[in-house]
């Protein structure tokens, strides 16, 4: 492994993630905060897969020839100015607009991610070394949620935003370093020619299908709704920080014990839907201890399925000449259903409430989850060792 070119990987993922982690719980608080409605919010966050769609096939494309640390330097510059708007936005529109910035930002990232991370790998396991950079994203989310719940207990978002415009600063120093990624001249005809979706498989389109519907799924249980639900509960937003973080930083410490014990995509499978499916019918049912603690399995759930993703993913695009192209490719349906699924969850919760939207996402689960069986399943996927 190219260990000086994944600590820096590493160190863009701890701060891109950390910012990522405090939007997750900030951006629909304030929006609730300045009397938005849910319906308005779904479309405000409808801004994001747009402009992340938009562009990470451009970057995808581009990536696979002039290299990565462009692309970590456009990140650098999209956390930041990102968190600049939000800090002095003040209308739907204004934060429609800094959603779009963030999914440049988030766009930039994960063009090269996972590509950069399979080139720093070397003869490791790419699935592996993809895994652990999702759980050192996941641990850095949750510190990031958790500590946007006590800032903004007692100072402003204004000023929330500000701190985090400077913590995005600090990227451009990695970015800098991380300079993995083939180099050659790139023309037009080059860049968009790789766009042709024509080029592409059925069997890698059916993937990034299944894929999508987890997207789908995660979108009207968690996004926006998870820290809202929460807050309408009655709890504080110290305590929604911290629940949030609890939900990504339990599965976070999931993902290396499953991967320790190398379990058959049948288990993986299974155990995703025996978590996930009765918690998320469950939460907007409950309350008190016994909500918390379903968030918390819900979450478990979520987080085992993470593995199952990188599975579909690996098998699709590592040791593919264009691998960020294809990438791109397998996630282009997943960032299209984010559009209406943003839209859907504001509209569901606030013509027929929570239960309509948890109980959608647990039945787009239960079909990913089978979908994905399914497609991995042919291949006897086992989650292989580093």
């Amino acid at each position: 492994m190219k260990a000086k070119s994944f600590i820096a990987l590493t160190a863009i993922n701890v701060l891109d993630a950390f910012v990522t982690g405090a939007y997750t719980l900030t951006v629909p608080l304030l929006l609730i905060k300045r009397g938005v409605s849910l319906s308005t919010i779904g479309l405000v966050f409808s801004a994001f897969p747009v402009a992340f769609l938009t562009f990470r096939m451009l970057f995808s494309s581009a990536a696979d020839s002039v290299g990565f640390r462009k692309f970590f330097n456009v990140n650098a510059l999209g956390n930041l100015a990102s968190a600049l708007l939000y800090a002095v936005s003040l209308s739907p529109p204004s934060y429609a607009a800094a959603k779009a910035v963030q999914g440049v930002k988030e766009a930039s990232l994960w063009a090269v991610n996972r590509s950069a991370v399979y080139e720093a790998a070397g003869d490791r396991s790419p699935q592996m070394a993809s895994s652990t950079i999702l759980f050192i994203r996941a641990l850095a989310i949750t510190v990031g949620a958790a500590a946007a719940g006590l800032l903004i207990s007692w100072m402003s978002f204004e000023q929330v935003f500000m701190l985090l415009a400077a913590i995005s600063a600090l990227i451009f120093i990695p970015a800098s370093v991380s300079n993995t990624g083939r180099r050659k001249n790139l023309t037009l005809k080059e860049l968009f020619g790789r766009l042709d979706p024509r080029g592409v498989g059925g069997e890698t389109w059916r993937t990034a299908l299944v894929m999508s519907l987890y997207t789908a799924a995660s979108t009207l249980a968690v996004g926006f709704v998870l820290p809202i639900f929460l807050h309408e509960r009655g709890l504080g937003y110290r305590e929604v920080g911290m629940i949030l973080a609890a939900y990504t930083g339990m599965g976070a410490f999931l993902i290396p014990v499953a991967l320790k014990a190398t379990p058959s995509i049948n288990r993986v499978v299974c155990a995703q839907m025996l978590l996930y499916l009765p918690a998320a019918i469950l939460v907007p049912l409950s309350g008190g201890r016994l909500m918390m603690i379903m968030v918390m399995i819900m979450g478990l759930g979520e987080s085992v399925s993470y593995i199952t993703w990188e599975s579909l993913i690996s098998r699709e695009a590592a040791g593919r000449e264009n691998t960020a192209t294809m990438i791109g490719f397998l996630h282009a349906p997943s960032n299209l259903i984010l559009i209406p699924s943003y839209v859907l969850a504001g509209v569901l919760v606030e013509k027929f409430g929570y239960v309509a939207s948890f109980s959608a996402s647990a039945i787009l689960f239960l079909s990913y989850s089978v979908a994905a069986w399914r497609n991995l399943s042919r291949f006897n996927d086992r989650i292989p060792l580093p």
